[in-house]
């Protein structure tokens, strides 16, 4: 990775860098994909996607025993949240996550290292995410397949939590990341240098003082898993969701789990638009009694774990009768006003393209290899990513740019991507660009239409698009 040359750049009309080399960026795809028995076609995709990028598929085709692949699939957790076999449009379905190793293990010949790998929810189970569709079984087949190349299984949270009633109630550290971890400060790069919500900031975990210590004026720093900053190339796997925090979910919001530790990610700001926070969308007597009962709570189950937690867990439950459930009310920053979690996401996706596993940072022209290979066959709608319902998309998506095919993502969800703070913002200027074209450029190789197709043409997966989560029912439908 290191030799590698830059391509000369350009500013494009909006400021984004434009490659000369070649024919340009590949352009994003979008294939239809009916449902998850038709393995050929995920195959057939799933090349065609590393085939479309040459500088990919000599990159894994000259590979040897020191390069290092990693596959990240949207593992957040093993079902719906409320619904314990319901796990389908909730994350990335084996058949798709099969299909890229297999792919990668091919195009490799049995060399190097493939690296599959998540942070899910603390709470999550593990083991069970694995055992959907017989994933680890397939995996271990694989590995018999071909004996010469390393593929890895890796949990990346370090710690491990058990709740009842929704509360935090046991703490279990895990294993490291077998690489470490890589501390990046994006300094005054980062989204939040001079953001108003400094010091205010609620990051995964009761105590906030992690996140605001790790993010104020100049100091804007993650810890990140060493396997992802270690990696040769990158292949992120998300699943096709809506999202309480960002409207969707797909290529740039995944990253949140390449993580080391997700208390040091804001993920709201507290209080009302008001005083300058988004935890809530107005400030009215409930919400601003909530606010306060809650962090009460919050700091009884951190400084007494045995009377604390209880006292808080029976707290919640009666706060839940008289403040509304979360499945109709909005908190914790589930809206489209939000402002904070965007801001995270993009920071994230930076540090993985321009970022290196000893802290340092790549030139603006030299991101790391990265292709992304959407699940959008079964997606999530309305109240994602957690609890969603399905959405029969029939799709699968590509792309080297996170930006661009999240904008391609929202559009095929019938969402305005101009409207969706996560997809307009990454196309920004900035010292690392998150987009290898402007926004008004983006074409798509859409083998519905078979044709390529402009962004504003591209049609929704489904007639009348996705059902937005509650909170962002304001998100404006594409055109």
């Amino acid at each position: 990775m290191g030799d590698r040359q830059p391509p000369t750049s350009a500013a494009g009309s909006d400021g984004i860098a434009i490659s000369d080399a070649g024919d340009g960026p590949a352009r994003p795809r979008v294939a239809p994909v009916r449902h998850y028995g038709d393995r050929t076609a995920i195959r057939r995709f799933v090349a065609g996607a590393i085939e479309a990028n040459e500088d990919i598929e000599d990159l894994l085709r000259s590979s040897d025993s020191h390069q290092l692949v990693v596959v990240k699939p949207n593992w957040i957790q093993q079902a719906h949240e409320y619904r314990e076999d319901f796990w389908e449009p909730v994350i990335t379905h084996p058949q798709v996550v099969l299909a890229v190793v297999e792919t990668l293990a091919a195009y490799m010949a049995g060399r190097g290292t493939i690296c599959l790998c998540d942070a899910p929810h603390a709470y999550a189970d593990f083991a069970t995410i694995l055992a959907r569709g017989g994933l680890l079984a397939a995996i271990t087949d694989l590995r018999r397949q071909w004996p010469t190349l390393a593929l890895e299984v890796c949990d990346l949270r370090r710690e491990i939590w058990r709740r009842q009633d929704e509360v935090v109630v046991e703490r279990k550290r895990n294993a490291d990341d077998p690489r470490g971890y890589a501390r990046l400060d994006l300094a005054a790069e980062s989204l939040f240098y001079g953001f108003g919500g400094e010091g205010r900031y609620f990051g995964a975990d009761y105590d906030t003082n992690v996140v605001n210590r790790h993010h104020r004026g100049l100091v804007q720093e993650y810890l990140l898993a060493g396997s992802p900053m270690a990696c040769d190339l990158f292949v992120n796997v998300p699943k096709l969701k809506t999202h309480k925090k960002t409207g969707i979910t797909c290529a740039l919001k995944n990253l949140v789990g390449i993580n080391g530790d997700k208390n040091w990610l804001p993920h709201h700001t507290l209080g009302q638009p008001q005083s300058g926070g988004d935890e809530f969308p107005a400030r009215t007597l409930l919400s601003v009694a909530e606010g306060r009962l809650k962090r009460l709570g919050q700091r009884a189950a951190l400084a007494l774990p045995g009377v604390g937690t209880w006292a808080y867990r029976k707290a919640r439950g009666a706060g839940q009768r008289v403040f509304g459930g979360s499945d109709r009310t909005i908190r914790n920053g589930n809206w489209s006003g939000n402002d904070t979690c965007w801001r995270m996401a993009l920071d994230l996706n930076r540090c993985l393209l321009y970022g290196n596993g000893d802290g340092s940072w790549r030139e603006a022209g030299a991101p790391r290899h990265y292709l992304a290979i959407v699940d959008g066959i079964v997606g999530g709608q309305g109240d994602g990513p957690l609890c969603p319902a399905p959405a029969a998309a029939g799709v699968m998506m590509a792309g080297t740019s996170p930006a661009v095919l999240d904008a391609v993502a929202a559009k095929l969800m019938g969402f305005a991507p101009e409207s969706l703070p996560i997809v307009a913002r990454a196309f920004d200027h900035h010292r690392w660009p998150l987009a290898d074209c402007p926004f008004g450029a983006i074409e798509v190789e859409d083998e519905r239409a078979g044709r390529r197709v402009p962004l504003a043409d591209l049609r929704p997966a489904i007639a009348g698009g996705f059902a937005p989560h509650f909170g962002w029912q304001s998100l404006r439908r594409a055109a």
